[in-house]
């Protein structure tokens, strides 16, 4: 938290106040789109992951079938 310097116009810490809000406002938002992202690109992993075993299955099963 900012300091109060009594010779400091108090209109200035409140600009200061705003400003460091706006700034945590933005990075808070920078995270939120960071995390929906690495979700995403789980999700893209796994179907991906799960179209490999499910490929592999198949092949072993088609092998098992000659």
């Amino acid at each position: 938290m900012a300091t109060v310097d009594p010779q400091q116009p108090q209109e200035l810490n409140i600009r200061e106040q705003i400003a460091r809000i706006d700034n945590l406002l933005i990075d808070s938002q920078k995270k939120q789109r960071e995390y929906h992202l690495s979700v995403l690109q789980v999700m893209a992993a796994v179907f991906a992951g799960g179209a490999a075993f499910f490929a592999a299955g198949a092949a072993f099963v088609k092998l098992l079938a000659n």
